[in-house]
């Protein structure tokens, strides 16, 4: 018997959302101390905290905006932030236009985001990197140059992810059976197994920032050979785990210097290191200027003066 085959009907799918343009990424290392007069545009912005806590002003009123949250502000909405001149925080930035209607429900909202969303983030700076010349953590950029040879996939991965990310946070926070259903979810184990593990990691590295380890304290601690760890730590953030640990303990000591509370001799013995020496090479290394031209420069951006 002859089977009848229908033809193939393509399905056309709708965008809920629809980045046109990007406009600016920045990666912000505040002192504590610092102040931005204020601006608005014709164009969406938003503002998360990497790391401390920031004070922003919505244009009505000042609130505090704590690490795992983001900020939204619509065109022409007036806002500003400043440090709390405590910590020194860590800042993201990233304006862009985008006229979907879907866009109404992030209006004025403040929303806490995952480790899902933060992947996206993550995506974004990295391939702003990739893309561009002009420097994350450079103020009062009004165009972003790019780069003669950047990778030819970094625009539409830029793009990609903050729809990704757009995409998650309004899933995230308007439709709670959803997120009802996803909880109820099981990870798989060895996904979850992985997780854990990595936390665990990081935990005992954020308890003892303050001084030096070992690959045996770290195996150790996580109950597991250093090879398996390495090759953890090589998939999920290109590294090893000591190598990891450094950079921590590195971005702990340019909060410190921001924070503007102890000299460079003071941090590096704050933080354990046999030496200032040692401590200076290890900086220049990670951040390629040592930590007096990094507080040097801190401090330049920090005084510029504000847009006109």
């Amino acid at each position: 018997m002859k089977r009848n085959i229908q033809p193939y009907t393509a399905v056309s799918l709708h965008k809920l959302i629809t980045v046109k343009a990007l406009v600016t990424i920045h990666y912000f290392e505040y002192k504590s101390n610092f102040i931005y007069a204020g601006e608005k545009h014709n164009f969406w912005e938003f503002v998360c905290v990497d790391k401390g806590e920031l004070e922003i002003y919505n244009g009505s009123e000042w609130g505090t905006l704590k690490k795992g949250s983001i900020i939204f502000h619509q065109p022409n909405e007036f806002h500003s932030l400043k440090a709390n001149g405590i910590t020194a925080p860590n800042v993201i930035v990233v304006s862009f236009i985008c006229d979907s209607p879907v866009m109404d429900f992030f209006r004025g909202k403040t929303l806490e985001y995952t480790s899902n969303e933060r992947t996206f983030l993550t995506q974004i700076i990295a391939n702003a990197h990739d893309l561009f010349d002009t420097p994350p953590d450079a103020p009062y950029v009004t165009k972003m140059n790019k780069k003669k040879q950047p990778f030819p996939d970094s625009e539409q991965l830029i793009l990609l992810n903050l729809e990704l990310l757009l995409l998650s946070l309004y899933r995230l926070h308007n439709n709670a059976a959803f997120v009802m259903q996803k909880e109820a979810i099981p990870s798989y184990p060895k996904e979850s197994y992985e997780n854990r593990l990595i936390e665990t990691v990081l935990a005992f590295f954020r308890k003892n920032i303050r001084r030096m380890l070992t690959t045996a304290e770290v195996c150790e601690e996580a109950n597991i050979s250093y090879d398996i760890l390495k090759k953890l730590f090589s998939f999920r953030y290109h590294c090893g785990p000591l190598e990891y640990f450094t950079r921590m303990r590195i971005e702990e000591a340019k909060t410190q210097i921001r924070s503007n509370t102890m000299n460079i001799s003071g941090i590096s013995e704050y933080l354990g290191y046999s030496s200032i020496h040692y401590f200076s090479r290890q900086f220049k290394k990670i951040t390629g200027m040592s930590p007096t031209e990094y507080a040097t420069s801190i401090k330049a951006k920090t005084e510029l003066p504000s847009p006109v």
